[in-house]
């Protein structure tokens, strides 16, 4: 389980930071004409959340299991769903895209590791999977709408994000910003972020967010903590 926990974590960091860091990444709407801020998401963060990856990225880790308080048999169970998952993996790639997003669709439902978890336990995991996102799962249409964002707000975040991006990509001398650089640009973005809601929106969101959680380890990618100071620690 130690060495799941440490592959799962540096695939999160991957993942999540990827949802804003990868230049090369589709935009909203990209080839789709202009995008509606009501439902276009970002590929990545959206696909992460719609798929039940982060949930199972955050369920694999020690830290967590403790926080949710999860029983002998709950751990077990939910192990035993991820190998599950890994081995379909593995099983899938010879049958074509098509065929393959199909049967992994079917199969994420079966072994959603979420469905052993009690109704406290999932409000505690969705608190840790906004914290773990931190400011930018605001891009998430369905995170959007929870807080109240109007789509001119969303613009303007989506503005924020992509303003990053273009900071984040190597310079056409071949540079890239130096490790303090890019943290300190990372905390500018998520308290643009937050400077974009109202007070009863920014309320709510750290309603959202529920009581703070250090994870273990520190965080290496989007910050999860209150007043826009994230993005790793």
């Amino acid at each position: 389980m130690r060495h799941l926990w440490i592959w799962t974590s540096t695939l999160a960091v991957a993942l999540v930071a990827s949802a804003i860091a990868q230049p090369g990444q589709p935009r909203y709407g990209e080839g789709q004409g202009r995008p509606h801020l009501g439902r276009q998401q970002p590929p990545r963060l959206a696909g992460m959340r719609a798929h039940g990856m982060l949930a199972s990225i955050l369920l694999a880790r020690p830290d967590v299991q403790k926080e949710l308080n999860l029983t002998a048999q709950q751990k077990a169970k939910i192990d035993e769903m991820q190998q599950a998952m890994r081995r379909a993996r593995e099983e899938l790639r010879s049958l074509p895209p098509d065929q393959r997003r199909q049967r992994m669709a079917e199969l994420r439902q079966k072994n959603d590791p979420t469905s052993v978890l009690t109704e406290t336990q999932k409000k505690r995991l969705r608190e840790l999977e906004l914290q773990w996102q931190g400011p930018t799962a605001l891009m998430d249409p369905e995170i959007a709408q929870e807080v109240g964002l109007t789509q001119e707000q969303q613009a303007k975040i989506m503005g924020i994000v992509q303003e990053f991006r273009r900071m984040r990509a190597p310079s056409k001398q071949g540079g890239s910003p130096g490790p303090q650089a890019l943290e300190q640009a990372r905390e500018e973005t998520e308290k643009k972020i937050l400077e974009v809601l109202t007070p009863a929106q920014r309320q709510k969101w750290d309603q959202m967010l529920g009581k703070p959680f250090t994870f273990e380890g520190g965080r290496r990618s989007i910050g999860a903590r209150r007043g826009g100071q994230g993005f790793g620690q």
